[in-house]
């Protein structure tokens, strides 16, 4: 009789199991059968940065933790603030948005987040935050509570096309004395005393990029396309676009601006700064397209250094992937030959003034960077799954592939501490050492008070007025541009 108890059981045991089975062949990605969960990501990302995420990051994490992630993409921040506030208003499922630190503050402000650590216990929090570098962790803080978890960073830099700089190195003497003169017009007296022009743009200042944005623009390029054609070879971001003002007031740091000086539109380093642009465009030595008055953005210059028209820009991690090509099969082709790109830091500021033969006001290089960074609505469903999520994403060996993949500066310490060795492709070797050298050497985050302030309407509008606003034969002596500054009614 039990024996015959035992068989029905087994034989019961048998189809259950394979009833089971059955089940696990319909949905093999679950295996567990457990109830699945539904949750969103919200990430600003163009098509093929958000499907690499979502291909080689978040289903991982959806298939080891039972959840169904989707991704909403946004194409600018101010989408991201948009959909955040709806969120703020109606949830609809976002536990996990991607945000940057000139947004953040606004939203955390409205009452859109909640500090990521809500979903954590304390030791969780503090070992999430010890993996990560000190200026990532910098803007996730928040009077000393930790709101975000860092995502990426990037810092603007300088590529250069290398046989353009060899150029240059090569014979820009034959110039001398064009150089000297048109210096004279702006200082009195020309190159400094003993000035050497530098083969490394590493060690370039404002001097050194004008002799070279001078030769370029002067003589035939063998490197440009099309070949030997004779044309202005620098670019800057221009006009009103945040790219644009962020340069301007990045080179206002770079001559010494502080930013308790920021509103101060009529200090040294503003003059010095909008004295420099404003002999580069006297001598037309910005590529044609940055003197229009509505200016250039980062697509438009680095469309300009992709087609070889260009030979130096400033840049950032993210954008020089896509001109060198990258590392992916089916990423966005780059520049023809991208051997040929070198990534320097920042040229040190300098002014144009001298005192017994030297700059009166050196400077430094510097370059604002930014922080993307974690972010947990205040609706948000399940803070813990959110928390665990951004871990993930933070993971090495993910953060490693996605540097790899879209270009981003690693913020994790490991990394920065080990890219040498980890990332072996020597051009990612060389741009990593462009943006570690700019954050050593000078880096910060963007001042609040720029947008907030209306700091940045203020200083695209002046330097409309002062650089592109009057004739290119207007004279470019620093008092000559004191007096343009003081022409224009509070900076507007």
């Amino acid at each position: 009789m039990n024996r015959n108890l035992l068989q029905r059981a087994l034989i019961l045991l048998g189809i259950a199991v394979n009833i089971a089975f059955l089940f696990i062949n319909l949905r093999p990605q679950r295996p567990h059968l457990a109830r699945l969960r539904h949750a969103k990501v919200l990430l600003r990302a163009d098509p093929w940065r958000a499907k690499w995420i979502e291909e080689n990051e978040l289903k991982d994490f959806a298939a080891a933790n039972d959840v169904q992630l989707d991704m909403v993409t946004a194409e600018t921040f101010e989408e991201v603030i948009s959909l955040l506030q709806a969120e703020q208003e109606k949830p609809t499922g976002i536990i996990l948005a991607s945000v940057d630190d000139a947004i953040s503050e606004e939203l955390r402000k409205k009452g859109a987040l909640q500090p990521i650590g809500a979903g954590a216990k304390p030791e969780e929090l503090a070992a999430a935050v010890e993996e990560f570098t000190p200026e990532g962790m910098g803007p996730a803080r928040v009077d000393g509570q930790v709101w975000y978890l860092p995502r990426r960073a990037e810092v603007d830099i300088a590529v250069y096309l290398a046989p353009a700089v060899e150029d240059a190195f090569l014979h820009w003497e034959q110039d001398r004395a064009a150089i000297t003169a048109a210096l004279a017009e702006a200082n009195g007296v020309g190159l400094p005393k003993g000035f050497v022009f530098k083969k490394s743009p590493n060690d370039w200042d404002a001097y050194d990029l004008f002799v070279a944005a001078w030769y370029w623009a002067h003589h035939p390029a063998p490197w440009a396309v099309p070949k030997n054609s004779v044309a202005p070879r620098i670019a800057l971001r221009t006009g009103d676009s945040e790219d644009a003002v962020r340069d301007l007031v990045s080179s206002f740091y770079a001559h010494g601006l502080t930013t308790a000086d920021l509103a101060k539109k009529d200090s040294p380093a503003v003059l010095d700064a909008l004295q420099w642009e404003a002999l580069l465009r006297r001598h037309h030595l910005l590529a044609a397209a940055c003197e229009d008055p509505k200016g250039v953005d980062s697509d438009d210059v680095n469309e300009l250094f992709k087609a070889r028209q260009i030979a130096w820009e400033p840049i950032n991690q993210e954008d020089s992937l896509w001109l060198h090509g990258g590392s992916q099969r089916d990423a966005v082709p780059g520049i023809s030959d991208p051997q040929e790109i070198g990534w320097s830091a920042m040229p040190r500021g300098s002014s144009l003034e001298l005192a017994d033969g030297v700059p009166k006001r050196p400077g430094k290089s510097f370059s604002f960077a930014k922080v993307q960074m974690w972010a947990v609505p205040v609706h948000a469903s399940d803070p813990g799954m959110a928390f665990e999520l951004a871990r993930f994403l933070s993971q090495r060996g993910l953060h490693q592939r996605e540097t790899e993949a879209q270009g981003l500066l690693p913020i994790r310490r490991d990394l920065r501490a080990d890219y040498p060795i980890v990332f072996r492709l020597a051009w990612m070797q060389r741009l990593l050492d462009a943006s570690y050298r700019q954050v050593t050497l000078g880096s910060g985050p963007v001042p609040q008070a720029l947008a907030y302030a209306e700091l940045d309407v203020m200083y695209a509008e002046l330097r409309a007025r002062v650089v592109y606003g009057r004739p290119d034969t207007a004279p470019v002596t620093l008092a000559a541009i004191a007096e343009a500054v003081h022409e224009v009614p509070h900076g507007k």
